[in-house]
């Protein structure tokens, strides 16, 4: 029996006990996805479900941007939402079963400050398409009294709370008045009408509702310092400054249980890692453990489909894992799992009243299948899969790996090896260093990985001292080590590779994105013949400058300013723009226009500047692609622009 996974034929698969039949879900591939596939934007991705279950939404692309789909779990009484003229839908919300607010993402300027930022904009709108309106309003005093006006300048898709008991109403934090200061809002979805039920304080950019709905945590930074501030309101409803409480020295508020004098916190756990617990208010005192990791750190709590309020949490070893303290999620957690015992299963949603679920069945060689299930029939359907054209059986395998460094310690990494390559030796190589540098790359689904692999690279990426997951002491080793450890890691990782006999000594390239731009310059930099190329896209290519001119200085927040760079050394020092005299290698850069992150020009300067000196360097600029390259146009470049130079110097 073959099942394929497409909105137009799915079909009902009927489950006893949530066992599955056995199925097929793809046709053998004769050859290589096209570069076309991999670019492409997810067809059905952000998947949620009306609260009566029988309605769901997902974002998908036409024309080369994204749009909203709105439809009936048979396919039925399909509706589009498309985009604006220069914004692009970024996700979407269900408020009823009749109402569906969406916010959309530009880039734009604020009142008073130059450059171009993320600017987001919230509109409703009714299931069938209809009475469209832009939700957020503000008063504003004008000689004869106040009127309503729309101001598009700022940020406004922080909703908090969707209040499932309140279906015309959701609580949505905004900077009204543009000061830094954000209050919170109880909007009405239909006309915009709204009761402040939070006014802003000073240095508050992010708030956070409890289980009843009441706004009691909120915490950001003063504007125009380092100064970091929160504010906690207790169970006797007196807001405490949390910086004053003696466990705050140590732990950070994650969200509210059922008992208002309970919150839970993540910190220092006994491994040295970051653990989730249960503190008491009034005693200050931690009274539950619930979780704790030799390894890894605890990543998110996680909020009950159906009510919002926490109810488990998430943390990543090689692939992310869900765990539910909600007694109800773990059974049917529990349930699913076993039906799909080769799958990471994921509870989306779930119907208000009722046990029926959304669920996202995902893993390394498959992108993911999203599954709708009637708990108490044991009834489930096949929605869509996440991307088209993808095989699961012909994904490249990925293997995590310890990689020893200088030191006498290791770093965790992966690698990716050609289908039907697994065990060759001397392959053309690609040392893909992630972005962040506060980030981490993982064995899941990596679409730029499997296809480099698809065009028979092996795939290195090191998560290098700096990377987030592994403990507190582990990320505090990359402060001030731009240009330092960070970099010896990436070099220790690619020796490795080559010492192993995976990787031809003579056809390795770094690539990266952002900080992993960065890492690949300062590779042919410091290491003088390690690399055959190197690959910056929208990379950090002057440091002076982004130190000077970074733009989360708009609301305040520089702390992390000052742990980049390298401890002992001038910002100018371990500045590939900088030291361009001693890059090593062929150059590849590419820069988006609309990149709100790093300006593109820089990008350009460092070609301009490279080839000044007689250095081989080609540059690409893209016009609409944003800072992680997120239109298929901009990623379809990228990949034919990153095949076309990988394949001139990596090439047998």
């Amino acid at each position: 029996m073959t099942i394929r996974a497409n909105r137009a034929i799915a079909r009902t698969a009927a489950l006893f006990a949530l066992s599955f039949l056995s199925v097929g879900l793809y046709a053998q591939p004769q050859l290589p996805a096209a570069v076309e596939v991999y670019a492409s934007l997810p067809n059905f991705r952000n998947v949620k479900m009306s609260p009566d279950a029988q309605q769901i939404g997902y974002l998908t692309h036409y024309d080369g941007r994204t749009v909203l789909m709105l439809e009936n779990i048979d396919g039925s009484e399909r509706v589009m939402i498309p985009p604006l003229d220069k914004a692009d839908i970024m996700t979407f919300h269900w408020v009823n079963d009749k109402r569906v607010l969406v916010a959309y993402e530009l880039s734009g300027s604020y009142h008073g400050v130059s450059g171009q930022y993320t600017l987001t904009r919230l509109v409703a709108v009714d299931r069938d398409g209809k009475n469209i309106s832009w939700i957020v309003k503000n008063l504003v005093e004008k000689k004869g009294g106040l009127r309503v006006e729309f101001d598009p300048a700022q940020l406004q898709h922080d909703i908090l709370d969707l209040l499932p008991n309140d279906p015309d109403h959701v609580l949505l934090a905004l900077d009204a008045d543009h000061n830094g200061n954000y209050e919170v809002r109880k909007l009405n979805v239909y006309n915009g009408r709204y009761d402040i039920v939070q006014n802003d304080r000073r240095g508050i950019q992010d708030w956070y509702a409890d289980y009843s709905g009441e706004v009691r945590y909120g915490a950001g930074y003063i504007v125009g310092t380092s100064d970091y501030v929160s504010s906690l309101k207790n169970a006797e409803g007196n807001w405490i400054a949390v910086k004053k409480t003696d466990w705050a020295q140590a732990y950070r508020v994650r969200g509210f249980s059922e008992d208002p004098n309970v919150i839970f916190v993540a910190g220092p756990s006994r491994f040295g890692t970051e653990g989730l617990y249960k503190l008491a208010l009034d005693s200050g005192q931690l009274i539950e453990a619930v979780f704790e990791h030799e390894q890894h750190d605890v990543e998110s709590v996680v909020d009950h489909p159906e009510t919002g309020k926490p109810a488990g949490y998430t943390y990543t070893d090689d692939t992310t894992h869900v765990v539910y303290f909600d007694p109800t999620l773990k059974k049917v957690q529990a349930a699913i799992n076993k039906a799909l015992p080769n799958t990471n299963n994921y509870i989306l949603g779930k119907a208000r009243g009722a046990h029926t679920y959304l669920i996202l069945a995902d893993s390394p060689s498959d992108p993911g299948t999203y599954y709708w299930l009637d708990f108490k029939t044991k009834e489930m359907k096949i929605l869509g899969t996440y991307m088209r054209g993808i095989d699961p059986a012909q994904s490249s395998p990925i293997t995590p790996v310890n990689i020893p460094v200088r030191d006498g310690t290791t770093i965790p990494g992966y690698v990716t090896m050609p289908k039907g390559k697994e065990d060759a030796k001397s392959l053309p190589t690609v040392v893909l260093v992630h972005g962040g540098p506060w980030a981490r790359d993982t064995a899941d689904w990596d679409w730029w990985a499997q296809f480099l692999a698809s065009r028979g690279y092996a795939v290195l990426q090191p998560n290098f001292r700096g990377s987030t997951g592994y403990g507190p002491a582990f990320e505090r080793k990359g402060d001030l080590q731009w240009g330092g450890l960070m970099q010896d890691d990436v070099t220790d990782a690619t020796k490795w590779l080559i010492d192993s006999g995976i990787a031809d000594k003579n056809k390795v390239c770094v690539v990266g994105a952002s900080y992993g731009g960065y890492a690949s310059l300062m590779g042919t930099i410091k290491e003088q013949g390690l690399y055959a190329c190197a690959t910056s896209i929208n990379g950090v290519t002057d440091l002076p400058r982004l130190i000077a001119e970074d733009k989360y200085n708009l609301i305040g927040g520089r702390d992390w300013v000052k742990i980049i760079g390298l401890e002992g050394a001038s910002a100018s020092d371990v500045s590939p723009y900088h030291r361009a005299r001693d890059v090593s290698a062929p150059v590849l850069l590419m820069s988006s226009k609309d990149d709100t992150r790093i300006d593109h020009d820089v990008s350009e300067s460092m070609h301009k500047r490279l080839q000044s000196l007689g250095k081989e360097s080609r540059y690409v600029l893209i016009e609409d692609g944003g800072h992680g390259m997120d239109t298929a146009a901009s990623r379809l470049t990228m990949l034919r622009e990153l095949e076309k130079f990988l394949s001139a110097y990596l090439a047998n």
